[in-house]
């Protein structure tokens, strides 16, 4: 490779995977592209996983360890400020790039044409042997905003730096990564690899997709609505081509807000909703304040369970008729 390449900065994160990580590593290293810096970030694991970095002399790998656990969206904050490269990449710990997986992406802008600024491809499943990225068939150029939010699955790519412009992932939300994505889309112009450039290793049991929302405490949960509902360009995206996943995120909202007792929020997740065509229930949570105990009763009784939403119809009514004859 000729050593007036850009730069790349691939930032990898890492939390308690000492038994997998070496193999992310090794695939980064390897990488026909040479002219790469790896970041990555120990995000306060317990296990013996500075054991296994130590171990890797190559002055390519910068090391950035958080002292305690501070969650994904942070460890990636922490590299987005470390970059040095003219494009950059995260990548996951426990995946694998084919070796000449940046080399094919940054051909893109070098050799076929300057003005592409972000280039993704599919990633490949190995024990499926499946494309995990839906909805893309052929190369070409796209434009992100208008189709990635439509497609499925994981896909992966590589970004010009200087599309970040200052931003960063949001960490008061729970994932939702694609606050940053969206905004990152919006300026870039797009092209996409139809080829699975990525591993993607799904038969661990701490990936992101495996883990349960429910499993988060309640004040997390709190913050999370208490911010997306700012995240203006994402609500603006999923409200035109996800309408459901906006409506089931402002109900929710509104029922935080409500058991947390944040009536200016609330108010906010209101105006949101009345456009809508909602549900009967949602209807109610709108237009009238009932005991909090509904509110989280409603929030667990979510999708799919609909056998008992006659039963709390009717434990609706009783209340608003009790309040009417006090």
């Amino acid at each position: 490779m000729k050593t007036n390449l850009p730069l790349v900065s691939i930032i990898m994160a890492t939390f308690n995977r000492a038994y997998i990580i070496a193999r992310a590593i090794d695939s980064v290293l390897n990488q026909s592209y040479r002219n790469l810096e790896l970041i990555i970030v120990d995000d306060g694991s317990a296990d013996n996983t500075s054991d296994i970095l130590m171990k890797y002399h190559d002055p390519r790998i910068r090391i950035f360890k958080h002292e305690k656990n501070r969650g994904a969206t942070a460890a990636k904050n922490t590299g987005i400020k470390q970059i040095k490269g003219e494009w950059f990449t995260t990548f996951d710990s426990d995946d694998e790039m084919v070796p000449t997986a940046i080399e094919t992406m940054i051909k893109i802008p070098l050799s076929f044409d300057q003005t592409i600024t972000s280039v993704v491809c599919n990633c490949w499943e190995p024990i499926s042997k499946t494309f995990l990225g839906q909805g893309l068939s052929k190369d070409g150029y796209i434009e992100y905003n208008e189709i990635m939010p439509l497609c499925k699955g994981d896909f992966w790519g590589l970004l010009k730096t200087s599309l970040l412009k200052g931003d960063s992932f949001n960490e008061n939300l729970l994932g939702n990564e694609s606050t940053l994505w969206y905004k990152i889309n919006g300026r870039a112009k797009g092209y996409y690899i139809h080829q699975a450039l990525n591993i993607v290793h799904i038969e661990g049991n701490d990936r992101v997709s495996n883990l349960n929302i429910l499993k988060v405490n309640f004040p997390r949960q709190i913050l999370h609505y208490e911010n997306i509902i700012n995240e203006e360009l994402y609500l603006k995206i999923i409200k035109k081509l996800k309408p459901d996943e906006y409506y089931h995120l402002c109900r929710a909202g509104l029922f935080m807000m409500r058991i947390n007792k944040n009536n200016y929020l609330a108010s906010k997740y209101c105006e949101l909703l009345k456009p809508l065509n909602n549900s009967f229930l949602t209807e109610l949570a709108i237009k009238y304040e009932v005991p909090i105990i509904f509110y989280k009763t409603y929030f667990i009784l979510d999708h799919p369970i609909r056998k008992e939403v006659s039963q709390i119809k009717s434990t609706f009514f009783k209340i608003l008729n009790i309040k009417k004859h006090k």
